[in-house]
C-alpha cells in the first residue's frame, strides 16, 4: 500500500550469502515449502501462540486474546494469512510497539516495503518475538527507483539484509511506474525487474512474487517476457472502489487479490450504510469493511498503532455479512480512490 510518491533514500546494500541447499529446503519448490510450513504450524502453532499471549510485548502490559486467522492458498501452493498487518507511514518506536502487540495478538502476516523505510523494524520485531521464522509471512515491495536488472537485484539483497532473513515469503513490484522516460522504457524496466524476481524465486530466496497497484495490461506486459504469473496483486479495494475489472482478471489468472484501504478509505467508515450494518452486528465500521473485502475473496491489510484497534481489526471470522448486506455495500461503489492511482501509467 502506498498513497503518494515521496523521496526514497537508498538503503545501504549489503552482500548477503546463502546456502542454496538451505534456501531450497525452505522455499523451493513452493508446494514443498507450503507443506513444510503447514506441518510445522500444526505441530507447534498452539505452543507458539501461547508464548505470544503470555508476553507483555511492546510495554503495553496486557495479555491480549490470541486471534485465529485462517489462510488462503496462493498459486504457488503456499498459504498466506487472510489478514495482514500493514506498516505504511509507521516507523521507529511506534511501529515496534504496534508490531509487538500485533504478534502477541496473533498476527503472523506483516506487510512492509522498501519505500516505507521500516523493514529493519519489522525484521527486529519478528526476531524479538522468539517465534520461529517460518511462523511468519513477510511481504515486501520494490519501489519504482528499484526497477531495472541491477537495481532490482541490489534492492532485493538490501531488503533481505534489513529484514534479517534468508528469504521473503512474498516480494511485490510496488507499482507499475518507474523512472523510464518513455512508455516503452517503463515497460522494459518492469520486465527486467520481473525477470530478476523470477530468478530469486527460482533460487528459493523469494517464495512467491507478485505486483501491487497493477492494471491487467501491466500484468500482461510482464508475461510478454516472463514465465511466472504473479501470485498476488495488492490493490486498493473497498465498497467505494470495487475494482471489478482487475478482480475479474486476477480470478481468471489465479492471482490472489490483497486489498488495502478497507479501513482508511475516505468517508467509508462514516457512511450510513456501513454504520447501520456495523450496528446490526455490534461491530466497528472498520470490521464490517474488512469483512466485506474478505467475502469478496481477497486477503486484507489493516493498520493501526492502537492496541484495541489492532485486536479488533483481526476479529473478523466470528461473524458473516448476509447476502443483502453484501449487496448494499457493493452498491456503494462510485470508483473513488483514496490512495494511489496508476490507471494512466503506460
Amino acid at each position: 500500500m502506498f498513497q503518494r510518491p515521496y523521496i526514497l533514500f537508498f538503503l545501504l546494500t549489503m552482500e548477503v550469502c546463502f546456502s542454496h541447499a538451505t534456501l531450497t529446503s525452505r522455499c523451493h519448490p513452493p508446494v514443498m515449502m507450503a507443506a513444510a510450513k503447514s506441518k510445522a504450524r500444526r505441530g507447534k502453532g498452539k505452543t507458539s501462540s501461547a508464548k505470544a499471549a503470555k508476553s507483555t510485548f511492546g510495554g503495553f502490559g496486557a495479555q491480549p486474546k490470541v486471534l485465529s486467522i485462517p489462510t488462503l492458498k496462493l498459486s504457488t501452493g503456499a498459504s498466506i494469512p487472510a489478514v495482514g498487518f500493514g506498516t505504511y507511514t509507521i516507523g521507529g518506536e511506534a511501529l515496534r510497539k504496534a508490531l509487538d502487540h500485533a504478534i502477541a495478538t496473533g498476527y503472523r502476516h506483516f506487510d512492509t516495503a522498501r519505500a516505507y523505510q521500516n523493514e529493519a523494524v519489522v525484521g527486529a520485531a519478528i526476531a524479538a518475538s522468539g517465534l520461529p521464522r517460518e511462523d511468519f509471512f513477510i511481504t515486501s515491495k520494490l519501489w519504482g527507483t528499484d526497477h531495472g536488472e541491477g537495481r532490482a537485484r541490489r534492492a532485493i539483497e538490501a531488503s533481505l539484509s534489513e529484514l534479517g532473513t534468508e528469504y521473503v515469503d512474498l516480494m511485490l513490484i510496488h507499482g507499475p511506474d518507474n523512472f523510464g522516460s518513455s512508455a516503452e522504457e517503463k515497460c522494459t524496466l518492469r520486465q527486467e525487474t520481473w525477470r530478476v524476481l523470477e530468478e530469486f524465486h527460482a533460487a528459493g530466496t523469494l517464495c512467491a512474487i507478485g505486483c501491487s497497484n497493477f492494471e491487467p495490461r501491466h500484468i500482461g506486459s510482464l508475461m510478454e517476457s516472463g514465465s511466472v504469473m504473479p501470485a498476488v496483486n495488492q490493490i486498493e479495494m473497498h465498497a467505494y472502489l470495487a475494482q471489478g475489472a482487475v478482480r475479474a482478471y486476477c480470478a481468471e489468472h489465479d492471482i490472489l487479490v490483497t486489498a488495502y484501504g478497507s479501513v482508511g478509505a475516505k468517508g467509508l467508515r462514516a457512511d450510513p450504510v456501513v454504520q447501520s450494518i456495523a450496528a446490526a452486528h455490534k461491530r466497528t465500521p472498520a470490521q464490517v469493511s474488512l469483512r466485506h473485502s474478505l467475502q469478496r475473496g481477497a486477503a486484507v491489510l489493516c493498520r493501526s498503532t492502537t492496541p484495541k484497534r489492532i485486536t479488533e481489526n483481526g476479529q473478523l471470522f466470528d461473524f458473516e455479512l448476509s447476502r443483502e448486506e453484501v449487496a448494499a455495500l457493493d452498491a456503494l461503489d462510485v470508483g473513488t480512490r483514496s490512495y494511489w492511482d496508476n490507471t494512466k501509467v503506460p
